[in-house]
């Protein structure tokens, strides 16, 4: 395995981590007690961007 194919997967592995952070914090937001206390990060938008860049990311990485 060459070394861009190492930092290749390795931003697939962060980005999939990223993409477990948003949906936990996500369940969180939609269990909440206080339904006045919203958040400002939309955790579902950062979930999709995150797997996005994951898909791209192991392609590549899988390509090279």
């Amino acid at each position: 395995m060459s070394d861009a194919q190492g930092l290749l997967c390795a931003i697939a592995a962060t980005a999939v981590g990223v993409a477990v952070l948003a949906g936990w914090r996500e369940h969180r937001r939609r269990r909440r007690v206080n339904p006045d206390a919203v958040g400002w990060v939309d955790w579902t938008l950062v979930q999709v961007i995150a797997l996005v860049v994951a898909a791209i990311a192991g392609w590549v990485a899988l390509k090279a």
